[in-house]
């Protein structure tokens, strides 16, 4: 367990490097687009460092938010709360994970937050309504499972950083297409930016897709 808790560790701190670099290319390229000078790298490089931050202590905050989720209660869902109280007890985590619902017919579940204590877990609706006690017993100690293995750091940085990166290529591609118009046809710096926006849009829908997708 140890082994993956520190595989984990390493994989999520390569992919905030890699998103830092790409988010501050693609800033970087964005400020050029629109001739803002020297001053571009600097405040490319700010952005970045500053957006990967708040990504990171607030990642399970945006995950919630983007998936519309609610606290669990005692009222709506007293099956789902019994079953997570129960395993609770053996689940050997220090921190109790905060538990949430989906209003989503699809069967689903997913664990995310930056450590065991900010982690979330969150089921749907359409898993509740097709599982019985004891496969959502299996489901839901499957998700501490993942609490407790650091799992939800990697799966939640991505899952942010994937976000803000299909934000920022569409931002770039525009400002491309748009200061392309004011540059001469011969323009090299026009024209790798042409080419890294076309990337950029071709890589958007396979971005979204991805961060719109959540694994039980």
């Amino acid at each position: 367990m140890f082994q993956d808790i520190s595989k984990n560790r390493i994989k999520t701190s390569i992919i905030i490097s890699a998103f830092i670099f790409m988010i501050t290319l693609i800033i970087y390229y964005i400020c050029t687009a629109f001739n803002l000078g020297a001053f571009s790298i600097v405040f490319a490089l700010v952005f970045s460092i500053i957006s990967t931050t708040i990504s990171y202590y607030n990642c399970d905050k945006i995950v919630l938010k983007m998936n519309n989720a609610r606290p669990a209660t005692h009222g709506e869902d007293q099956k789902l709360v019994n079953i997570f109280d129960t395993l609770m007890i053996s689940s050997g985590l220090e921190y109790r994970p905060k538990l949430y619902v989906v209003e989503d017919g699809q069967p689903n579940a997913f664990a995310t937050g930056r450590n065991p204590k900010h982690s979330v877990i969150c089921v749907t609706t359409g898993l509740l309504q097709k599982l019985d006690y004891y496969e959502l017993e299996g489901v839901i100690a499957h998700e501490m499972a993942h609490v407790r293995n650091y799992d939800i750091l990697l799966s939640a940085i991505v899952t942010v950083m994937l976000g803000l990166v299909v934000m920022l290529s569409d931002i770039f591609t525009r400002a491309i297409f748009f200061s392309n118009r004011r540059r001469d046809d011969d323009s090299k710096a026009g024209g790798f930016l042409m080419i890294v926006g076309i990337i950029l849009l071709i890589l958007a829908p396979v971005f979204r897709k991805t961060n719109a997708t959540c694994y039980i």
